[in-house]
């Protein structure tokens, strides 16, 4: 995330480039007007003979338009951002989640859409427009983004261990209740054994048992409600009964598939195409995972993960770099482009494209697709932009670690991590 430093280097170029000539885009000598999209690491074997060939078909249907692909690394990329848009440099489109945008919007970098091309908004699934939407703290309520790609995915069960730890194999828990229950005769039955790894350190941990994050108007942070507490509770109880492996309180720790392929764990979150590297990496494994819903109250996802594409305020030609992320983001090339990535589309209608909807739902990989689908098309994203790592999230990891290990009460945690948040976001 933004340091305030950054963020004010970020507002000063905002204010100084007013009467500068824009950033990112050119007017060539024969009236071509150039925009400039950079993505995000994806200029590669993978992805470049898709972007030249959607470039290509762009620019033969807008003869006036010349678009210029830009690519920059995973590594440094929000510092990159924040250095072109201090330089009065950001490129006309940029891509990036709404924790990346975020920064860019709240110093006046980019364009909000809801006033601009509010038409937009009908053109994508509700969640997915609604994950672009920024408001609070100094930013006008409203879209910074056109939504492109999601990602999100099921939740894969050992059935094996189900019947060895007592669990009933055809009753996939769905609900917190039955969850905790699950991880409750686990803990009681099976020595060794684990149910998951999920430990109240994500908001949709919160968000799916009935609590909110941020109040209406993003001003503070209240997590640290009464359904908050109780569901931090509910993990503290589960991990004091061995029901949590003590790993998983190091945030940094990355074996959880290690660890449910080696049989250790009954369940844990993957994506839609997990099955198929089940398959391939687990084969003795394979055969007994069955496949649930992520686990929440009301059954809507709260987990789905949106990339967005922002238009710089700068930009000499808004209209076009509009038209052409409108273009990227359409049904036809959203698909094309998820079919290559495994991921899922964000425009009304993509997920109706025969690719999804074709497959047997009686495989495992059928199924943790039919699944995903539902989510993505009916989900949304439960993290708000401004809960970054550095800007409280990290932190709540922090706390609730703490407080599995009988350090803290659940209540002294949250009220500790909603207390950072909230310090940082009204800086």
């Amino acid at each position: 995330m933004f340091s305030m430093k950054k963020i004010a280097a970020i507002i000063g170029c905002v204010s100084m480039a007013l009467a500068a000539t824009a950033c990112g885009s050119a007017n060539n000598a024969n009236g071509v007007k150039e925009i400039t999209f950079q993505t995000w690491n994806l200029k590669n074997e993978k992805y470049t003979p898709y972007f030249t060939s959607l470039i290509s078909e762009y620019e033969k249907s807008h003869p006036n338009v010349k678009i210029k692909w830009a690519d920059q690394p995973s590594d440094g990329y929000e510092d990159k951002l924040s250095t072109q848009a201090a330089a009065g440099e950001l490129p006309d489109i940029v891509d990036g989640p709404s924790s990346i945008l975020y920064g860019l919007a709240k110093a006046g970098a980019l364009i909000n859409l809801s006033k601009k091309a509010p038409e937009l908004k009908k053109k994508y699934y509700e969640g997915a427009w609604k994950s672009s939407v920024l408001k609070g703290n100094g930013i006008e309520e409203g879209s910074y983004g056109v939504p492109w790609y999601v990602n999100d995915g099921p939740t894969y069960w050992n059935t094996e261990l189900m019947q060895k730890c007592g669990l009933d194999s055809k009753k996939i828990p769905t609900t917190w209740d039955e969850y905790f229950a699950a991880g409750k005769k686990v803990a009681a039955t099976c020595k060794g054994v684990y149910l998951g790894t999920t430990m109240g350190s994500n908001t949709e941990d919160y968000v799916t048992a009935g609590a909110q994050i941020l109040n209406k108007d993003h001003t503070k942070y209240i997590f640290n409600s009464k359904a908050g507490v109780k569901q931090l509770q509910n993990f503290v109880d589960l991990y004091k009964e061995g029901a949590i492996p003590p790993e998983a309180l190091n945030s940094s720790w990355s074996q959880q598939a290690d660890f449910f392929q080696r049989g250790n764990l009954v369940t844990m979150g993957g994506s839609a195409y997990s099955a198929d590297g089940f398959k391939k990496n687990a084969p003795d494994l394979y055969p007994k995972l069955d496949v649930g819903p992520r686990i929440t109250n009301d059954g809507i996802s709260a987990s789905l993960s949106f990339e967005l594409l922002g238009i710089s305020s700068k930009s000499k030609y808004p209209d076009e770099a509009i038209d052409f992320a409108r273009f990227v983001t359409n049904v036809k090339n959203q698909v094309d482009f998820d079919k290559k990535a495994a991921v899922f589309p964000s425009a009304k209608g993509g997920l109706d494209d025969p690719y999804f909807s074709s497959l047997d739902d009686h495989t495992l990989e059928g199924k943790a697709l039919k699944i995903t689908l539902d989510q993505v098309r009916r989900g949304y994203s439960s993290r708000p932009a401004e809960f970054t790592d550095a800007n409280g999230y990290g932190n709540l990891q922090a706390q609730a670690a703490l407080a599995m290990q009988g350090k803290q009460t659940a209540k002294e945690a949250l009220d500790k991590a909603a207390k950072f948040a909230t310090e940082r976001l009204q800086r």
